[in-house]
């Protein structure tokens, strides 16, 4: 059998193997743990993600180490897969904790400005 074909068995197999009984149980205790998107801190529909890829590394299936809380409305897809559900980020751990950062410290719109720009368009008015 070439390298090739038997790495596809291998993958195959992998995929069709069935999560561990434990899953659901460390699911819950990891989520209980996490509870909030580790990109955008949401706490509305979290799922855990795979950090390595379960049908590569199932071996790491319940590994806390290896999960991570991302929720499933667009971090889950946007961040743990690229936008394809076929891909993986072997960086969602920084990417994660960039975006989450980036969110934590965004601009505010400033009020003053805004007062101000309403006292310039009343100026305006009068003129």
């Amino acid at each position: 059998m070439s390298l090739v074909r038997e790495i596809i068995v291998k993958k195959i197999d992998v995929i069709r193997k069935k999560r561990s009984s434990k899953w659901g149980k460390v699911r819950k205790a990891f989520l209980k743990k996490h509870p909030t998107c580790a990109c955008c801190g949401t706490k509305k529909g979290i799922e855990v993600h795979h950090i390595e890829d379960f049908s590569n590394y199932p071996e790491k299936e319940l590994l806390e180490s290896n999960l991570i809380s991302l929720c499933g409305k667009r971090c889950h897809i946007l961040f743990g897969h690229l936008k394809n559900w076929k891909s993986i980020n072997p960086n969602i751990v920084e990417d994660a904790a960039w975006m989450l950062n980036k969110i934590k410290h965004r601009r505010k719109k400033n009020k003053t400005i805004k007062a101000a720009d309403v006292s310039i368009k009343k100026l305006e008015k009068e003129a």
